[in-house]
């Protein structure tokens, strides 16, 4: 036994090793969002990273200390001229993605850009012009896309017939940026991305003297699934929830912050009447995918549950020409920014 399992972490450990990145990148960006999820990818997949570009000289300096294998430089026209670069990683002050963005792909690079790629459905289409006649490639870091559970749910309800959906996304206040565009990005695009374009029916929103805000909608999708939404910064930090309950005809899907993610199936009917109360039993639940904090193995850390690795890593593969699934192209992201702009209004 002992000589099968070092055989099987032989093999594994070789195939890790065998799984190489040789072009080089560019990162834009060095604030908390990317040193605490994004970095630690790149170091995980070894990627060269060749530059990180800042606007601030000091911080340059900063980085130059830090990271002595890469070059810190505050000229992004000398990386997109640079014919080394493969892809450039962008995730910067969200009012600058649409320029940095815009020459990146004019220059032919490859770009993953945290989201949002841009602030309208305007400069959205003219990104999705400009990539059409670039021929690079853009992904966008819509990580919830790439989460384990939404991963495994989509696949699941895809031969589902859905009646409707639940979704709480609720969250402390927001008051250094935009809740819509930043946050609520988030549940408005994910409902697209697994019901298929959406059509508000309703919005309504609520803010209070503090700025908090909340927006209840109600929506439809394809075959006439409908939904509620409810998404606000009038909670707490100390327990945000994103909570999503699907209906479907055989069952119940709840996905909880994206760690938990459980099937029930219906019990049916009996003459027309509900079965669990002609024959009570025990309620089943199927856990489909539950986060394991106990084992200390990349597969467990939430930066891969939340979905931060494998977009990541399929940006990679995208630039070295490995099999890979862009499921956050910009084309992707029309009806999403649609919302926004509906919920805006």
């Amino acid at each position: 036994m002992e000589n099968i399992i070092g055989f099987l972490k032989k093999i594994r450990k070789q195939n890790s090793l065998k799984n190489q990145y040789t072009g080089k990148y560019a990162f834009v960006g060095i604030g908390n969002h990317s040193k605490n999820n994004l970095y630690p990818v790149l170091n995980y997949l070894n990627l060269n990273l060749k530059y990180i570009v800042t606007k601030s000289p000091s911080t340059t300096e900063l980085i130059n200390k830090n990271y002595p294998s890469v070059t810190a430089t505050n000229n992004f026209e000398k990386v997109l001229n640079d014919e080394e670069i493969k892809g450039i990683f962008i995730s910067a002050n969200p009012d600058s993605h649409y320029e940095l963005v815009k020459k990146s792909l004019e220059h032919r690079k490859n770009v993953f850009v945290e989201k949002p790629p841009c602030t309208t459905i305007e400069q959205l289409n003219d990104l999705i012009d400009i990539e059409k006649t670039s021929g690079a490639k853009c992904l966008v870091g819509l990580q919830k896309r790439y989460s384990v559970s939404t991963l495994i749910l989509k696949k699941e309800i895809s031969d589902e017939e859905i009646i409707s959906y639940n979704y709480r996304f609720i969250l402390g206040s927001y008051p250094e940026g935009d809740p819509i565009l930043d946050l609520f990005i988030h549940p408005v695009d994910l409902t697209s991305f697994l019901f298929g374009d959406t059509e508000l029916h309703s919005i309504t929103k609520t803010e209070n003297t503090k700025g908090k805000l909340s927006v209840f909608l109600h929506t439809k999708h394809r075959k006439n699934i409908i939904g509620s939404l409810e998404m606000s910064t009038d909670y707490t930090w100390d327990m945000p929830t994103e909570l999503l309950t699907v209906n479907t005809r055989k069952g119940i899907y709840t996905m909880e912050n994206h760690q938990v993610l459980t099937f029930q199936p219906k019990a049916g009917t009996f003459l027309s009447m509900p079965k669990e109360k002609i024959f009570p039993s025990v309620p089943e639940k199927k856990y489909l995918f539950n986060g394991n904090n106990f084992l200390p193995v990349v597969e467990n850390n939430q930066i891969v549950s939340q979905g931060y690795f494998n977009e990541i890593k399929t940006f990679a593969d995208i630039c070295e020409n490995k099999k890979a699934q862009n499921n956050s192209p910009l084309n992707s992201l029309v009806n999403t920014f649609e919302l926004i702009s509906q919920i805006k209004k």
